[in-house]
C-alpha cells in the first residue's frame, strides 16, 4: 500500500516566513497499522544547488514533555520539591521538525504515537505548526513522554520513554520517503532502532537525498552507520562514546570516516565545525539560561534551514544564526514552546543580514 503524504507550500526564510505569518499550513495523515508488518551518496551542498522544491523529511520520535524546576538536581535516594513549569510538545524528532518548519522549510514529520488521549494532544499541538505529519498509531502503547528536571543554573536531566519510537517499522518509514526527490533532506536521531536508522539512510542515498544525523540518545551501535551520514550534529559526550575522543580530535576522526560536515556542539562555548579535514571553532553569544531543553534541536534546525536557504553545506554563518536561536530557547522554560517563533526567526535573520551582534 502506498503512503500518501501531503506537503505544505515550500517557503524559504524571509519569503517563507512572510507567507507563514499570514496563515500556517498543516496536514496530517495517519499511517495505519496495516501498513506496518514488520544508494548513491549525495555529495552535494544542502539544497541541491538551490532547487526551490527541496523538502525535509524528519523521521524520529514525538513526545509530551513535562518540565519541573528544582533548586538542584537530586542525588541518589533523595526526595526533592519541584515546581511544574510546562507541559509541552517535545521529542527530538518533533523539535527538529518544528524548528525547520518555522524557518520556512517544507517539512514532513514521520513519527509514532500511542493509542491514547496523549496522542490526541500531540495531534492538536502539531496542528499549530506549519508542517505535514505522517503519524503511525502504535496499538496498546502509550505515547512517548519525557520528564525533565531543570535546576537553577539551567542544567537538566531527562527521562524519556521510546516505546513508540522503537516500534517504528523501517519498511513503513522508508515507504514514507517515496515522495522524496534528489537533493531532499532526511533528518534522523538516535531514538529509532539502529536497524531502522540504517534502512532509512540506505533508502535516502538510493534517492540521492542528503542525510543529517543527530546520534542522540547515543548508542555505540550507531558508529557503523556514521559513514552513511552527510552532516552530523553531536555534542562532546556523544562524540566520546562514538570515537573515544573529545573536541577537535573527535571531529577529525569523524571526518576521516567520510562525513562531509561535522558540527560538535560545546554549549556556551560554541561549536566546532569540521569540513574537508579542517576544524573551525564557532563561538556562541551570551545567553540568560533558564532551561536547556531543546536547545540543541533548535540549534540544529536553524543551522540546517539556513544552509538550505543558501544552497550550501552548513557554514560558520549558519552556526552563528543557530546559536542566537538556541540562546532564545534556553532563556525560557519548555520544549517546542520555548523555541523561537516565526516572528522571532524573522527578526534574527534580519539582524544577521545587517551584521548584528551575536547576543541575546
Amino acid at each position: 500500500m502506498v503512503i500518501t503524504v501531503f506537503h505544505c507550500e515550500v517557503n524559504w526564510f524571509s519569503k517563507g516566513i512572510n507567507k507563514l505569518m499570514t496563515g500556517q499550513v498543516n496536514h496530517q495523515v495517519e499511517i495505519s497499522d496495516s501498513m506496518t508488518s514488520d544508494g548513491e551518496n549525495s555529495c552535494m551542498s544542502i539544497a541541491n544547488g538551490g532547487r526551490q522544491g527541496m523538502r525535509a523529511f524528519v523521521v524520529g520520535n514525538i513526545a509530551l514533555d513535562e518540565t519541573f524546576a528544582v533548586d538542584a538536581l537530586p542525588k541518589e535516594g533523595e526526595s526533592i520539591f519541584g515546581t511544574r513549569r510546562s507541559s509541552d510538545l517535545g521529542g527530538k524528532g518533533a523539535n527538529q521538525a518544528v524548528m525547520l518548519a518555522r524557518c520556512g522549510t517544507s517539512v514532513t514529520l514521520i513519527a509514532g504515537v500511542g493509542d491514547d488521549a496523549a496522542a490526541d494532544r500531540v495531534r492538536q499541538m502539531l496542528d499549530c505548526e506549519p508542517l505535514s505529519a505522517a503519524l503511525r498509531t502504535c496499538p496498546n502503547t502509550a505515547t512517548d513522554m519525557s520528564v525533565i528536571l531543570s535546576d537553577r543554573s539551567g542544567a537538566n536531566v531527562v527521562v524519556t520513554t521510546t516505546d513508540c519510537a522503537k516500534a517504528m517499522d523501517s519498511n513503513a518509514a522508508c515507504r514514507a520517503l517515496d515522495d522524496a526527490s534528489q537533493g531532499d533532506l532526511l533528518v534522523l536521531q538516535g531514538n529509532l532502532t539502529v536497524t531502522a536508522n540504517e534502512a532509512l539512510m540506505d533508502a535516502a542515498h538510493h534517492r540521492n537525498m542528503h542525510v543529517a544525523f543527530n546520534p542522540s540518545p547515543v548508542d555505540p551501535g550507531l558508529k557503523p552507520l556514521l559513514a552513511k551520514v552527510n552532516t552530523l550534529f553531536l555534542n562532546d559526550g556523544e562524540a566520546m562514546v562514538l570515537t573515544g575522543h573529545f573536541g577537535r580530535a573527535a571531529v577529525i576522526e569523524l571526518l576521516e570516516l567520510g562525513i562531509e560536515t561535522v558540527v560538535l556542539t560545546l554549549g556556551e562555548s560554541g561549536a566546532f565545525l569540521g569540513q574537508a579535514n579542517q576544524v573551525t571553532h564557532v563561538p556562541a553569544g551570551k545567553a540568560a539560561v533558564l532551561d536547556t531543553t531543546g536547545a540543541g534541536d533548535s540549534y540544529q534546525g536553524v543551522a540546517l534551514a539556513s544552509a538550505m536557504r543558501n544552497a550550501r553545506r552548513v557554514s560558520d554563518d549558519d552556526l552563528r544564526l543557530a546559536a542566537d536561536a538556541a540562546a532564545l530557547t534556553v532563556s525560557r522554560f519548555g520544549s517546542v514552546s520555548a523555541m523561537p517563533s516565526i516572528p522571532e526567526i524573522r527578526e534574527l535573520l534580519s539582524a544577521h543580514e545587517k551584521g548584528g551582534p551575536q547576543t541575546q
